[in-house]
């Protein structure tokens, strides 16, 4: 199905003349270059044409084929008929043959041989032993490194190789698991992906070098595998220990952000990992190694675990905005930048959020949203979370979520632009269409399922609940869309008054600062935009009366910036 969408101009389809469903067409070549790859994908490449060597059952007949023979090319379906009579075993060398034709072909002959080689290829898939499909991949990445996941070959060699056991040769799941990296999210090659690393990595993870490791983390994180079962431990131990011993000499901030990205994905909480990795950004001679990208998968990595250690926060922020300019960040970066920054509460000043305002909307107009309106949600949220709001920001969001859901539908992010509905209707009426109303809603009652891991809020409710001074408890969910519930209680006497009391998790506070994460600041400050009273606690420090609410809410009591945090945290 892949291959009759993507393509309708070319020279061959298992042998028939049609110019309907061809890999290439002469506008692929002419608009762009196959050269043009990433770095780290040129070093891998390099790794496994290592691997192939290493292997000692990749054994390869004598190449018999000859360029005269082939090139050049005056008439194309002279060539395609000389290329079927090709045996399968000598179709590698062909191909990298074809890459000397290449610099003095012309175009329409050049796209004639990547056609007829692609076709050829495919057909003799059946025909060829695994030494012959991982050398013909190999080839094929060699002649168009950024096009070799566009040929039929390449896709029907994957889900065979995919299939295959590899428990006793390392250098061939290496390679293997290398070019199933290369196909991006795909759902069935993902399922195939996940299988072949729960079955066959713990077999090789001691063996594994350091690139080794590397070639296959990133090639889960590329195609969202994530590593389950049995060898889920092992791999997570060998990734932790790959990022604690690398030394970060030429090369290796590559692997360390590979590293660093499969641990993201496969969401490892280790202190020694943040701790490691803060040590190398307070370090002038150790930052300055990072690729500014590589060091944005560092900042998200440090806002997944909530390790807000100031000073290198500072560092990392300071020197991602004045190496990487704004500008520069795909939308997806730059929402991820932005919400790790307001994840982890950093002080941005207002020249920078303007800087990253303006930014975004750069790529608003440049159309960058169009295709990928959860990007733009997310970046209004995060600067929203940050206390910004841009209009123009809003409502291209609104109006990309409104074309969008006719075509699929994302819960998720219709939550997260819901949330952001709500902050408008609270904090900036004019420029939303929800009514703050619609938006807060002091009764509305906490769902079941939030409080199903709360146990700590229902027995607090009923502590609170036998004080005198107290008229009622309720376990609520103020603001439409913030789905964190909160203790609305009511007190009587002297000092009547309604609180909103919140109870932070481990997994609602920052390491260091003590202070609520995103969300939580912005529901509390929300509240408060509404005249609220808000009261955040923690299980080390609870007020059990009416009295001690109200004390906590005096500016004598040593209120912090963000209400009373205490100090400990839940178990």
């Amino acid at each position: 199905m892949y291959a009759l969408l993507r393509r309708f101009a070319g020279v061959t389809n298992n042998g028939c003349p049609l110019r309907s469903y061809a890999s290439f067409t002469p506008r692929d070549v002419m608009r762009s270059t196959a050269e043009e790859t990433g770095t780290l994908l040129t070093r891998f490449a390099k790794h496994i044409a290592l691997e192939r060597h290493r292997d000692p059952e990749h054994v390869l007949p004598k190449t018999t084929v000859r360029y005269a023979d082939f090139f050049p090319i005056t008439d194309d379906r002279y060539f395609q008929r000389t290329v079927q009579k090709t045996d399968a075993a000598q179709l590698p060398a062909l191909i990298i043959q074809a890459s000397s034709y290449r610099s003095n072909a012309a175009v329409p002959m050049y796209v004639a041989a990547l056609n007829a080689l692609d076709n050829h290829a495919a057909n003799q898939l059946d025909k060829m032993e695994t030494s012959t499909v991982l050398e013909t991949l190999y080839s094929f990445l060699f002649l168009m490194p950024s096009w070799l996941k566009r040929t039929d070959f390449y896709h029907a060699a994957v889900q065979r190789l995919a299939k295959e056991d590899f428990r006793t040769n390392k250098e061939r799941f290496v390679q293997v698991c290398f070019y199933l990296g290369l196909q991006k999210k795909q759902a069935k090659s993902s399922e195939d992906f996940q299988q072949l690393l729960e079955e066959q990595l713990p077999t090789h993870l001691s063996a594994l070098s350091e690139l080794d490791l590397a070639v296959i983390s990133n090639a889960a994180y590329k195609t969202s595998t994530l590593v389950t079962g049995e060898a889920r431990s092992s791999y997570e131990s060998s990734l932790i220990n790959a990022t604690l011993n690398l030394q970060l000499n030429d090369g290796g901030d590559a692997l360390l952000v590979s590293y660093v990205k499969a641990l993201r994905l496969q969401r490892v909480k280790d202190e020694r990992v943040c701790q490691h990795l803060q040590d190398i950004c307070l370090d002038p001679a150790k930052i300055a190694l990072i690729e500014p990208r590589g060091l944005a998968h560092i900042f998200a990595f440090f806002a997944e675990q909530l390790w807000d250690q100031k000073e290198c926060l500072t560092v990392v922020v300071d020197r991602l905005m004045t190496l990487l300019k704004p500008g520069d960040l795909r939308a997806k970066d730059l929402a991820t930048f932005l919400w790790a920054s307001a994840q982890l509460n950093c002080e941005l000043t207002p020249q920078q959020v303007r800087q990253l305002e303006v930014a975004a909307l750069r790529k608003l107009d440049n159309g960058e949203y169009d295709y990928f309106p959860d990007n733009l949600v997310d970046t209004c949220l995060s600067f929203c979370t940050l206390g910004h709001y841009s209009k123009d920001l809003i409502n291209a969001a609104e109006e990309l979520k409104a074309a969008q859901r006719r075509q699929r539908a994302q819960p998720k992010v219709d939550s997260r632009l819901n949330v952001l509905r709500s902050a408008v209707a609270i904090e900036q009426q004019s420029i939303g269409n929800l009514k703050t109303e619609q938006a807060f809603k002091e009764f509305n009652p906490a769902p079941a399922y939030l409080l199903r891991d709360r146990p700590d809020l229902t027995k607090y409710a009923q502590e609170l609940s036998g004080d005198s001074e107290v008229e009622g408890v309720d376990l609520v969910c103020p603001i439409t869309a913030i789905n964190l519930p909160s203790l609305r209680v009511q007190t009587m006497g002297d000092q009547e008054s309604v609180y909103f009391v919140e109870l932070l998790t481990a997994e609602q506070t920052l390491k260091f600062s003590k202070k609520p994460t995103s969300l939580m600041r912005l529901k509390k400050r929300l509240l408060e935009s509404l005249g609220r009273k808000v009261v955040v606690l923690n299980s080390t420090e609870m007020a059990t009366n009416a009295k001690e609410l109200h004390q906590l809410l005096k500016p004598d009591a040593g209120r912090r910036e963000e209400s009373e945090v205490a100090q400990g945290l839940f178990n």
